[in-house]
């Protein structure tokens, strides 16, 4: 039995959300029958964070423009290099996927059209893994829309939320999308034990309360919520530390700035951190009392959220989009309205001043993260999904 080769179009070079279920659904494939290629935008290029674990996996990868349709691109003066780009990385998913006889086309991301494209013209079934509940203009959610309809043999989307926004829009899509979530890897937490590097570095002095949250520093994230809502906590609990922790993008270092000089303007610097995107961010939950994730805008899924669940941590998100598939009220942790920070600052206090309910909290989200996002559950879904789709291909040469 050959090989078959599956070609695997991603559009960022990052270890955020999607870099991670790419990896993910890579490692969930039978190497005795699938070989994977990758491939990684030119606009993004190698040096990143993950074309260095592909190359410590050994997984092949090349890079080349594939028109991403990301927003800085998305405005007249760059909107015909983006369609120059596009068109380039059609032809170039599609001449590869001819050279290498692939079974498979997976596209990782809604916003990796070209990949989808070059897939169906080069005759491939193609496997599209929706991340995004889209807020982009109306004609271009449509284009998507139609190109989804065109071009996916299947449509795999990562919540409920995700699902019901697409087929709000496109209800045609119903027959060809599932919804599978995101697995969770990290190891599950013995307890409350915290971690204690980080609080040094931080400089959060022994037994003081930490708030904090993980993600990318951009608007829609909320950081500033978070920020706003400490400055009010810290009135009626003055030990009490908060921390950001995630990196920019580097067109977006204006939010980063935004943020410094409203936490300066709180009065807040000193009990405010802003920590960089770190590898081991499970030592970031462990060293945390309460894990916030105050997005302003819908998430899709929420994997930070899952993630501080593994660890035992009582979590507080917005109501909105994933974070209502992932979290039980009141039982696993607590949901607030987006943009609130009145209301973000009650559930803080109330889980700050409770440790015992905290605890029992926290001990519930371990046991449901353990229960519905572990690993090997997604791995065995994705293989159904990808053995289904890549059932009938023709012979492959895939080490061609």
């Amino acid at each position: 039995m050959s090989i078959q080769a599956i070609l695997f179009v991603h559009h960022a070079n990052d270890m955020y959300g999607a870099d991670i279920g790419l990896l993910h659904s890579i490692k969930s494939l039978d190497r005795n029958k699938y070989y994977p290629i990758v491939v990684l935008p030119s606009d993004m290029p190698p040096p990143g964070m993950l074309s260095s674990e592909l190359d410590r996996l050994g997984v092949e990868y090349h890079v080349a423009p594939l028109g991403i349709l990301r927003r800085k691109y998305l405005s007249p003066r760059t909107i015909i290099p983006l369609a120059v780009e596009l068109v380039k990385g059609i032809a170039y998913v599609r001449s590869t996927a001819r050279k290498r006889g692939v079974a498979l086309v997976y596209i990782n991301t809604i916003v990796t059209v070209s990949g989808a494209i070059g897939g169906r013209l080069a005759g491939v079934p193609v496997l599209w893994h929706i991340r995004e509940i889209l807020s982009m203009p109306r004609p271009i959610r449509w284009a998507l829309h139609k190109a989804l309809g065109l071009c996916a043999s299947r449509i795999v989307c990562i919540s409920s939320a995700v699902r019901d926004s697409l087929l709000k829009e496109a209800p045609s899509l119903a027959s060809k999308s599932m919804v599978l979530y995101n697995a969770v890897s990290a190891a599950p937490s013995n307890g409350l034990a915290q971690s204690v590097p980080l609080r040094e570095e931080l400089g959060v002095p022994q037994g003081a309360p930490l708030v904090g949250m993980v993600g990318r520093i951009t608007h829609w994230k909320g950081q500033e919520i978070l920020a706003e809502a400490a400055g009010l906590v810290v009135q009626n609990h003055p030990d009490v530390h908060f921390v950001a922790v995630g990196s920019y993008f580097a067109d977006e270092s204006h939010y980063l700035h935004k943020l410094q000089s409203l936490i300066g303007s709180l009065g807040l610097n000193g009990r405010f951190h802003l920590a960089d995107y770190r590898s081991n961010v499970t030592d970031v939950y462990r060293a945390l009392d309460v894990f916030v994730l105050p997005s302003r805008k819908p998430e899709p899924f929420g994997r930070v959220t899952v993630e501080a669940m593994t660890q035992g941590r009582a979590v507080i998100a917005t109501n909105h989009g994933g974070s209502c598939e992932l979290i039980q009220e009141g039982v696993t942790g607590m949901l607030v309205p987006p943009s609130d920070p009145t209301s973000l600052v009650k559930a803080i206090e109330l889980l700050l001043a409770d440790r015992a309910l905290r605890e029992r909290m926290g001990q519930a989200a371990a046991k449901y993260a353990h229960e519905n996002f572990a690993l090997p559950r997604y791995q065995d879904r994705m293989r159904e999904v990808i053995d289904h789709l890549a059932g009938c291909p023709p012979e492959v040469n895939a080490y061609s």
